[in-house]
Parts: structure tokens; C-alpha cells; sequence
């Protein structure tokens, strides 16, 4: 993206291109239907599979060239747990070797006499998340073009989701206690405020929220189901939303990590779409360097998501981290140089009367039309 531009921090009836990547899909869609969000485009395998290694020629006493010879399922073929695999008949007696799991006889290696047993990994449906219509059909991805509204974020953790959004903070700085969030939020995407705790995200479990749009998340809140390895498992979040996390909903952070509070813009655009579907996007899923919050619209007329020029006087969101907040552009972007360390693009931004550098890359225009 060039330097003299950023997508803006929000954005009405843009037309978006969402990719649902799928492993191993069943498909139920073909391209030019329309869809909503609850329409399942295909049922597709979720995670990786499990496996499973016998010892099959240490049980059976066997040297490891041997231990084919005593198979009675052939490779490839399904089994239950425990089903017996293999028999080694020693006069009257018979010992015999079961598979601790359900699923595929995979390999037998002849050098160590493991034998290996594979699940087919779980299978989910997976819906479309979206209004609009399929664009292209493929074998490990469905892409429907959307027209809606945009709300950037800074980080999604755990899996996309949609459903109707609930505005429960009533201001941009409030974090709600776990007792707030009821059965209003079964299935719902909530806009829960500055923060949650681990009180609230057990509560958000247990009432079945699809979704969850706050601030900035602490650390602290995910010691509790992490616990030591959290900073680990964090990162591997980050990485790959839908891995390694312990809710079925995802969490969208539109500051970063921290009790940061929901952006006085975002908090607007949220509270005057209550009730409204709403989609938590992946930047994977948009093309995007970012995820966000898509509000599907029904119409099939919209505008590119496009860059807006930083110019003198545009309102800005800044992404700092600690001190995000609003300003006002006082210059184009340039190449700032500090003393020891490399050159960056930067503008200057005027906030609360004070003038500050701030990296380009952390500079949001409020809107399109900023």
C-alpha cells in the first residue's frame, strides 16, 4: 500500500471478497448463488487428524521385520477402538494387540515395528458468515463477494463468527462484570466494552456467545486456562486464529492488548448497528494485514475498499500502543530519521494540543470520506 495512504478505520457499503479456506470440503454452494450467513457452504474437515503408534512388534515379542505376519486388518483398512489388530498364537494361547483409537491403519514400519494408526480429523459445517454471492468455487476454498460495513481491528483470537450484535457497554471505557453478560448473548456477537476477565469469558462460554468485540485484552485474563505456558500459546494464537485457543468464539481487539477502550469511532459504528448481523473476519479471509468486523448488507452495490490520502487536517486514529486515541493530521507523510535507529514514514499529528511523530503504519483515517 503506498505511503501517502491507509484503508480507514471504518467504511460504508464497500465491496469485500471473503475467501473460506476448506480442507477436504464437501461442497453445497456453486458460484453465482446467493447466500446468507447462515447458508453452509460446505462441510469440511476442522483441525488436523490424531494418530496413534503400537508397539505392535515389542507386544507380540516379534522382531520388527516379523510383525506384519501377525496383522489380521490390512493396512488402510478402519478400525474401532479397541478392536484387535493383531493375534500371535502360542500353542492354546493367542496374544492379542488392539488399537487404543477409531480410525485408519496408516503404516507398519518394518525397521521398528510401530505401527501407526490415523483419525479423520473432525468435520464441521462451515456457514457462509456473510450476505452476498459466490464468486468462484474450488476445492480448498469458497469466495463470496460481500457488500457491507467495515470496521478495522487489530488482532482476532480464536475462530470467525457472526451473528446478531449486542451492544452491552454504554460507553467506549467500561468493562462490564461476568454477571452482565446472560442469555442475551447466546449466538450473538457482543460488544462487551473496554475488557473482559476470565470471569466474563467463562460466562461467555457458558451462555454461548458467538462473538466477542472488545478494546484490548490483558494477558491475565487467559492465565487461567492457560496458565504458565500462556505467553507460548499466545503466539500461536496470534498466528493461527483457530489454533490453540479455549473458546468456541472468537475475540476481536480493536486496540491491542491492554484495558484499552473501544475507539470513540468504532464504539459509534457499533452502537448504530445493534441488532444488525455482523461477521468477526480474519485478515486471511478479507486479504487484508488486518481482521474486522463486517456488517453484511443485502445490497449488491458497493465501492472498493480503497485507500484514503493522509492529508493536513484528515481525523486520524492513532494505534499506539498505551496511548491510542484521536488526532488531526498537520503534515503529508515523510521519511523520519531518529538518532540510532532506521528510517521510517511518519506524519505529524496534533492531539489534546500537543504535536507528536507517529509512524505511518499506526495511522488510521477515521473514515473514507475523512
Amino acid at each position: 500500500m503506498s505511503a501517502l495512504g491507509r484503508l480507514p478505520l471504518v467504511a460504508q457499503d464497500v465491496e469485500c471478497l471473503v475467501r473460506h479456506r476448506l480442507a477436504a470440503p464437501e461442497l453445497r454452494v456453486a458460484v453465482g448463488q446467493l447466500v446468507e450467513p447462515e447458508t453452509i457452504l460446505a462441510m469440511a474437515a476442522d483441525g488436523l487428524p490424531r494418530s496413534a503408534r503400537i508397539a505392535l512388534a515389542a507386544e507380540l515379542g516379534v522382531a520388527p521385520a516379523d510383525a506384519a505376519r501377525y496383522l489380521v486388518r490390512a493396512l488402510g483398512e478402519r478400525v474401532e477402538a479397541g478392536e484387535v489388530v493383531a493375534v500371535r498364537r502360542r500353542g492354546l494361547r493367542s496374544q492379542e494387540v488392539t488399537s487404543p483409537i477409531a480410525g485408519r491403519l496408516a503404516t507398519l514400519d518394518a525397521e521398528t515395528g510401530l505401527l501407526t494408526v490415523v483419525t479423520d480429523p473432525p468435520r464441521r459445517a462451515v456457514p457462509a458468515l456473510v450476505a452476498g454471492e459466490v464468486r468462484s468455487v474450488a476445492d480448498d476454498a469458497v469466495t463470496i463477494r460481500a457488500i457491507g460495513d467495515l470496521l478495522l481491528g487489530a488482532s482476532l483470537l480464536g475462530r470467525e463468527g457472526a451473528g446478531p450484535l449486542i451492544v452491552l457497554a454504554d460507553r467506549p471505557d467500561r468493562e462490564l462484570p461476568a454477571e452482565e453478560f446472560d442469555e442475551r448473548c447466546r449466538g450473538a456477537i457482543v460488544l462487551a466494552g473496554m475488557t473482559v476477565s476470565s470471569a466474563a469469558l467463562r460466562r461467555l462460554h457458558d451462555v454461548g456467545a458467538a462473538g466477542v468485540i472488545v478494546g484490548g485484552l490483558s494477558t491475565h485474563a487467559l492465565e487461567p486456562f492457560w496458565g504458565s505456558a500462556t505467553p507460548t500459546r499466545l503466539q500461536r494464537a496470534l498466528v493461527d486464529p483457530s489454533a490453540d485457543w479455549p473458546f468456541p468464539f472468537g475475540v476481536l481487539m480493536l486496540e491491542g492488548f491492554g484495558r484499552l477502550p473501544v475507539p470513540e469511532p468504532a464504539f459509534d459504528f457499533l452502537a448504530e448497528r445493534a441488532g444488525r448481523w455482523v461477521a468477526l473476519l480474519s485478515s486471511a479471509s478479507l486479504g487484508l494485514d488486518r481482521p474486522a468486523c463486517f456488517v453484511s448488507s443485502r445490497s449488491l452495490q458497493g465501492q472498493p475498499l480503497q485507500p484514503v490520502a493522509l492529508v493536513p487536517g484528515a481525523v486520524v486514529h492513532l494505534r499506539l500502543p498505551a496511548r491510542p486515541g484521536l488526532g488531526r493530521l498537520v503534515s503529508v507523510p515523510f521519511v523520519a530519521r531518529q538518532p540510532d535507529s532506521l528510517a521510517f514514514r511518519a506524519v505529524w499529528v496534533e492531539r489534546d494540543g500537543n504535536r507528536e511523530i507517529v509512524p505511518v503504519d499506526l495511522v488510521d483515517p477515521v473514515a473514507a470520506d475523512a
